[in-house]
C-alpha cells in the first residue's frame, strides 16, 4: 500500500540498463475506474511535451524507486490521448471537498491510498474533518460514490466506516477478498464455464493495447493515409496544399493536430516557466501555436494543459 505522495519524487529506474531516467512528478487520475492510469515523469529531456509511463508498464513501486523495464516504456504524452483526457479532466482528488450523497459538507481530503499491487486501485482516502464534530481516518473506497474535480462525493454513513489507519485498508481489502472467493465457490457449473471463456476476450484486449504502444513504428495502410488526409482536410476547411496531400500523415501526428486547435483560443490560468525561470506564457494570455509550440520544447505542456480556461 503506498499514499501518492509517497509516490511523487521516487527515481525512475530502468533495469535493462540499471540508469536512473527521471522521477514521478505526478499520477493521473482515471475517475471512472478509481485507478492510477499513467505515472508523469520528469526526465529532463526537452524534447518530451511530458514523459508518462502506463501503469501497466510499471514492474513495481519500492520505497527507493519505481521501476520499468526499460527507458521506451515513457511515452511522449501526445501519443497517448488517453492520458491526455484524464489530465484535461484534472481529478486530482487531494485538496477536494467532502459531500456527503444527502448533500452535507463536512471536510476535505488528504492524501490517497494506492494499492500498488493490484492495477494501482484507490483503495481509500485520507478525510480532514472541518471541525471537531467528525474524527479524521481513512475513507474506504467502498465509501466513495464519484472522484469528481471539486468534490469527493461519499455514502451518508461513511464516517461509522472511516479507518484509522492504513493497515486498516489491507485488513478491509483481505475481507473482500474472502467475501469474493465464497462468492465464487458458490456459483454453479455454468457461471464458472462463463468465467472461463471471459479469458479469452480479455487476453485480446491485452494484446490490442500493446498494439497501442507501438505507434512510433505504425506504418498506414494506403487507405489509412487517405482517411488521415480527409480527417485533416475537414479540419483546415476542405483546403490542403498539393504538396501536403501527398506525405500522410501518421495517427500521433493528427492527434498532435486536433489537441493544438483544441487549446488554441482558450485562456491560460496560471503562468508558465521554463526551466531557468524565463516566462513562456502569462496568465491570462490566450493560447496560440506559438504558445503551444514554445510550451511543447521546454517540457511545460503538461503545465499548460492542466491550466487554461475557456
Amino acid at each position: 500500500m503506498k499514499t501518492a505522495q509517497q509516490i511523487i519524487g521516487l527515481p525512475v529506474v530502468s533495469i535493462f540498463d540499471g540508469n536512473e531516467i527521471g522521477k514521478v512528478k505526478n499520477v493521473i487520475i482515471n475517475a471512472s475506474k478509481g485507478t492510477i492510469d499513467f505515472f508523469v515523469i520528469d526526465s529532463g529531456i526537452r524534447s518530451l511535451a511530458g514523459g508518462v509511463i502506463p501503469a501497466d508498464r510499471v514492474l513495481g513501486i519500492g520505497e527507493y524507486a519505481l521501476t520499468i523495464q526499460q527507458p521506451d516504456d515513457i511515452s511522449d504524452i501526445v501519443k497517448i490521448p488517453a492520458a491526455i483526457e484524464l489530465m484535461q479532466k484534472n481529478i486530482t482528488v487531494r485538496g477536494t471537498r467532502v459531500l456527503t450523497r444527502k448533500g452535507s459538507l463536512l471536510g476535505e481530503t488528504g492524501d490517497i491510498y494506492i494499492n500498488d499491487e493490484d492495477s494501482y486501485n484507490i483503495t481509500g482516502v485520507e478525510f480532514i474533518p472541518a471541525g471537531n464534530e467528525a474524527p479524521s481516518g481513512i475513507i474506504p473506497r467502498g465509501s466513495i460514490i464519484t472522484f469528481g474535480k471539486n468534490l469527493l462525493v461519499v455514502h451518508d454513513d461513511f464516517i461509522s466506516r472511516l479507518i484509522e489507519a492504513s493497515s486498516g485498508i489491507e485488513t478491509v481489502l483481505n475481507e473482500e477478498k474472502k467475501n469474493i472467493n465464497l462468492n465464487f465457490q458458490n456459483k454453479d457449473p455454468e457461471h464458472e464455464l462463463a468465467l472461463e471463456n471471459a479469458d479469452e476476450p480479455a487476453d485480446k484486449f491485452k494484446a490490442e493495447s500493446d498494439e497501442l504502444f507501438k505507434i512510433d513504428s505504425f506504418v498506414p495502410a494506403q487507405s489509412t493515409e487517405e482517411d488521415l488526409r480527409i480527417l485533416a482536410a475537414d479540419d483546415t476547411g476542405g483546403k490542403i496544399e498539393e504538396a501536403d496531400a501527398q506525405a500522410p500523415l501518421s495517427s500521433a501526428d493528427l492527434f498532435e493536430q486536433r489537441q493544438r486547435q483544441y487549446l488554441v483560443g482558450k485562456k491560460v490560468t496560471k503562468t508558465i516557466v521554463d526551466a531557468s525561470g524565463g516566462i513562456l506564457v502569462n496568465s491570462g494570455e490566450i493560447i496560440t501555436d506559438e504558445i503551444v509550440q514554445a510550451v511543447k520544447e521546454n517540457g511545460k505542456l503538461i503545465e499548460l494543459v492542466m491550466n487554461y480556461g475557456e
